[in-house]
């Protein structure tokens, strides 16, 4: 039995999202693969990047979140002052192309010339 992305994403989170929001998720995902791949389908061999891709995707999306806590970048003791980390994007750079960038060397495999 093959599990589908939907499952691998399931059985990956600690705490699944409704899956008409998974299914989004991967969505969104496959069409920057799509995109970036220069291609109309996604390989079956990409199964498990994708599933891996959405999870992070999903964990980003999460820690970026408005009401996330941010995490302490610095703190100095002399009139108390606490600097917080911020997640910083190149301009113009999506949650989704930020995942793509970080999956480059194993998506490059299908990727297809564009003439």
């Amino acid at each position: 039995m093959t599990m589908t992305v939907l499952d691998i994403v399931k059985n990956k989170l600690d705490n699944p999202l409704p899956d008409d929001r998974l299914v989004m998720y991967i969505e969104e995902v496959g069409e920057a693969i799509k995109t970036f791949c220069n291609r109309d389908d996604i390989p079956d061999e990409l199964r498990y990047v994708h599933a891996n891709m959405v999870v992070d995707f999903i964990r980003l999306k999460q820690k970026n979140a408005p009401d996330a806590e941010p995490a302490v970048k610095s703190i100095e003791e002399g009139d108390v002052q606490v600097t917080f980390t911020a997640h910083e994007k190149s301009q113009g750079e999506t949650e989704v192309e930020s995942i793509v960038h970080s999956y480059k060397s194993a998506l490059y495999k299908f990727r297809k010339m564009r003439w």
